[in-house]
């Protein structure tokens, strides 16, 4: 019956994670407990320990998606239907943009950071999501200092989501034009 079960739920695992994410969102990762996800996702309990042998596993993974998830837009935008567009602009829209659950995401990189300033593994995964980004605006904007534009975009990011009326996408615009040469 269990095999019969796992067969008819090929995405269990999945959205396992995205309830996880979820619970992390309004619980913070303290109220991430085996039981809470099990619930919320409505799948069994022990369905959990067979996806995820620990906590840390399920959060973890979570974390992971959540990481690649956030970063499609950066990886992308160099490919899209934009990519002829002033990369600086890009970056700008890519700060200023509301089509993901902006509140959520901020919790969730918030809970991140926790977790990467405690347990080296976190730390490792942030490390990865930066290298990655710097490689990203490396592509884009060669010349210029991928850590810094990294840093500043973000913090305009977390910025913005707290005090929208101090960073408008004017001064998210000025901002990164003033650190970023106009392409040639």
């Amino acid at each position: 019956m269990g095999s019969t079960s796992r067969r008819s739920d090929p995405d269990r695992r999945a959205r396992i994670i995205a309830t996880t994410l979820d619970v992390i969102a309004a619980r913070g990762v303290h109220g991430a407990t085996y039981r809470t996800i099990s619930e919320a996702a409505d799948v069994p309990l022990g369905s959990m320990t067979y996806h995820f042998p620990s906590r840390d596993d399920l959060v973890f993974a979570a974390f992971e998606r959540f990481t690649e998830d956030l970063f499609s837009p950066l990886d992308t935008s160099t490919t899209g239907p934009d990519a002829d567009e002033d990369p600086r602009e890009r970056l700008v829209q890519m700060v200023v943009a509301d089509g993901r659950d902006r509140q959520r995401d901020m919790v969730l990189l918030a809970e991140l950071y926790v977790l990467a300033f405690r347990e080296e593994h976190y730390a490792e995964l942030m490390r990865q999501w930066m290298r990655r980004a710097r490689a990203a605006i490396t592509r884009q904007l060669p010349g210029v200092s991928a850590p810094v534009i990294d840093a500043v975009q973000e913090g305009l990011g977390l910025h913005r989501s707290l005090m929208p009326e101090d960073y408008t996408e004017d001064v998210v615009r000025r901002t990164l034009h003033a650190l970023i040469p106009a392409p040639a």
